[in-house]
């Protein structure tokens, strides 16, 4: 049986951030092997010139590839992507591809909302011409059911994870980690500010911060709060250091304004991590609160302090909620259940 062809488009495979985690579980599953699988990078996170090489020798090997392939898998997110990449999606259609559009990132609604009217309608036409449009959760799914004219194209495929062994957890080690782009969208200043308070209670606390972005104030913030001794700044983490803090803390915190479906909870509760998250995007489809990890309201620091305090004091409730998302994990993002819909997606 000829394999499928299947030619995907998005960012350099070293870019930092969720799309490219997914990308590389692709290939970390082995999906190159069941089908005939091209990527091309488009985009880069180095300089102004490195960016604008890689874009235009990514657009001649899209040019050199696409009669070879009958299906075309857009990875995308909002402002400068969705244009960018919507000519590729353009491109695809008028020679008769199939195209799918991935969508990822948690400001599309804000950055449609301060579109002007050409530019919606460029984005609505976009979306219009995919056959298929992947999105990370039902409650953006509802959001892009409003922009398209045929509603069953929009399909919910939920990020997911290579699952790690399994190992032995210490849920009482006071150690607290969170991972993601440094900034006021993902939360951290509040998990600071609430940090500097239960260190009054539990002075051998410990926050690791990985993560790029505002990284000179973070690094203020810290000092001015004088909590260099339990908030650490660890840098950009790549996969075994960030293996290595998942395993070493008890706790995973991301009190995000707004999210997709944050790869980043998906590996923290995998690591059999208390995880702890804002009731925004895709989160409340993988947290069950007080079940399998806390929910709590974006900016709501009062209950992020009460219920890390609660739960420091509660081992029981730690080793539970630790085995629970491990489980949760396991039955409902693992990659393997997610690379079967795909390849359903991709044959239909």
């Amino acid at each position: 049986m000829q394999k499928l062809k299947v030619l995907m488009i998005g960012p350099a495979r070293d870019v930092k951030g969720g799309m490219t985690t997914v990308v590389d579980n692709y290939y970390k599953y082995g999906l190159d092997k069941e089908i005939n699988l091209k990527y091309i990078e488009t985009i880069n996170d180095k300089g102004k010139l490195s960016k604008f090489i890689m874009e235009k020798i990514g657009k001649i090997k899209f040019y050199k590839n696409i009669n070879k392939y009958d299906i075309v898998h857009i990875h995308m997110a909002s402002r400068r992507s969705s244009f960018r990449k919507g000519k590729f999606a353009r491109i695809a259609k008028k020679k008769g591809k199939k195209v799918i559009l991935h969508i990822h990132g948690a400001e599309y609604k804000k950055f449609y909302n301060e579109c002007n009217n050409n530019q919606k309608k460029y984005v609505r036409k976009t979306l219009n011409i995919a056959d298929k449009i992947i999105v990370l959760s039902e409650e953006w799914k509802e959001y892009f059911d409003n922009l398209v004219d045929n509603k069953t194209k929009v399909v919910v495929i939920y990020n997911s994870i290579v699952i790690p062994e399994d190992f032995e957890k210490n849920v009482n080690t006071q150690k607290l980690l969170f991972l993601g782009r440094i900034g006021h969208r993902k939360g951290i200043y509040d998990l600071i500010d609430v940090i500097e308070k239960l260190i009054l209670i539990y002075p051998n606390l410990k926050l690791y911060i990985g993560g790029d972005g505002e990284i000179n104030k973070l690094c203020k913030v810290i000092d001015e709060k004088q909590l260099n001794d339990n908030v650490k700044y660890i840098g950009w983490v790549d996969e075994s250091k960030k293996e290595k803090y998942l395993k070493e803390s008890s706790f995973y915190i991301l009190p995000s304004y707004n999210e997709g479906m944050p790869m980043s909870v998906l590996e923290g509760m995998a690591y059999k991590n208390i995880t702890i998250s804002t009731n925004v995007g895709g989160i409340p489809r993988v947290i069950k609160n007080n079940e399998n990890g806390i929910i709590i309201e974006p900016g709501d620091k009062e209950k992020l302090f009460s219920e890390l305090n609660s739960l420091l004091m509660d081992e029981e409730k730690r080793e539970l909620l630790s085995f629970n998302a491990r489980k949760r994990i396991e039955d409902k993002f693992n990659i393997s259940s997610i690379i079967k819909k795909l390849m359903e997606m991709y044959n239909d």
